[in-house]
């Protein structure tokens, strides 16, 4: 299979009847898609396993080519567990495609999207379930949010519940199977392609929702310089989604508060006042960094010496991705 070709399924056990193969309206088929998640997987599926009214259910786990040892501890669980069924992508797609593969060979009448670096609560699936009665797709929110996953880990910092931009995000979310009859992911983003989706479920006219009080922990294992390349991307997606959508968010108006602050920098620059053209985006990020931790995180006034390095390297994370803003824009650019 190579990431550009059309999915057969038939190979995984399931055969395939229009789009999709045809549901098993009981089963409940949990789409965990993995790439390089050798550390968390097991905790993501024992956490799946241990819901509250599971009832009829299977595990369909998309390995996206990972490189670490993920395939072999999946593996393995699959062979204790046989609801569980292991597909392995001989490359790394993207997320797009991975969710679509997924879906694609699940058969159940409801889809639950969980990424493998989540642990839902015991009664996720319950309160999920009773959501999606009003709602097509329902999901909870993910703590601590992505973009200070590397801060929560390097320094052990209380999250705040932040709820995201993004109503259901592909790190859990609850799905009638039928709406995937009539949209789905978009397997050429390797990020963004839950946003795409809520975009694709609302111009389908159907309804999604955030289910009050749902938490799900979020457990990311990112190295300093994978967060860096991380936050790039993000900001490169970030664009792409402001010229996509036109819909303008918080992340897009910081984002034109800091080109304008290093616009006024190199202003300062020319005039020949270097000291204060370089001071001036500095400044802007270090107290963007202040302001970004304190509203993911609950700090006391008196912890500020131990928040300090953590506002540092949110500093140079910030930079990564305004670096990743400026880069979207830069690329298409040159398309046109």
């Amino acid at each position: 299979m190579s990431c550009g070709g059309r999915l057969r399924a038939g190979s995984f056990g399931c055969r395939l009847e229009g789009k999709h193969a045809v549901p098993e309206k009981t089963l409940v088929s949990f789409v965990v898609i993995a790439y390089n998640e050798a550390e968390n997987i097991a905790c993501t599926l024992t956490a799946i396993t241990a819901l509250e009214d599971l009832g009829e259910h299977e595990i369909v786990i998309v390995d996206d080519g990972s490189r670490d040892g993920t395939t072999g501890r999946v593996a393995d669980i699959a062979a204790q567990n046989p609801r569980v069924r292991l597909i392995s992508l001989p490359e790394n797609c993207g997320r797009g495609y991975a969710r679509n593969t997924g879906v694609a060979v699940a058969r159940g009448g409801l889809i639950a999207m969980v990424d493998a670096d989540i642990t839902l609560p015991p009664d996720w699936l319950a309160r999920t379930r009773e959501a999606l009665s009003d709602y097509d797709a329902v999901g909870g929110i993910a703590v601590p949010d992505g973009d200070v996953s590397y801060l929560y880990r390097r320094y052990r910092l209380v999250p705040r519940v932040v709820r995201g931009t993004t109503t259901v995000t592909g790190s859990n979310g609850l799905y009638r199977r039928d709406i995937f009859n009539v949209v789905s992911f978009d397997q050429g983003l390797r990020d963004g392609e839950d946003i795409a989706l809520n975009h694709a479920i609302d111009r389908e006219g159907l309804s999604t929702a955030t289910v009050p009080g749902l938490i799900v922990h979020h457990q990311e294992n990112k190295s300093f310089g994978t967060s860096l390349r991380w936050l790039f991307d993000t900001g490169r997606g970030a664009t792409r989604q402001l010229l996509t959508y036109h819909q303008m968010r918080q992340p897009d108006i910081v984002t034109g508060a800091f080109f304008g602050s290093a616009a006024l920098g190199l202003f300062a620059a020319v005039c020949e006042h270097r000291i204060i053209g370089m001071a001036v985006p500095v400044a802007f990020i270090l107290v963007t960094s202040v302001l970004h931790v304190r509203s993911r995180f609950e700090i006391p006034w008196w912890h500020w010496p131990r928040i300090a390095p953590a506002i540092a390297v949110d500093s140079a994370l910030l930079t990564a991705y305004f670096a990743g803003r400026l880069s979207g824009l830069t690329a298409l650019w040159r398309r046109r």
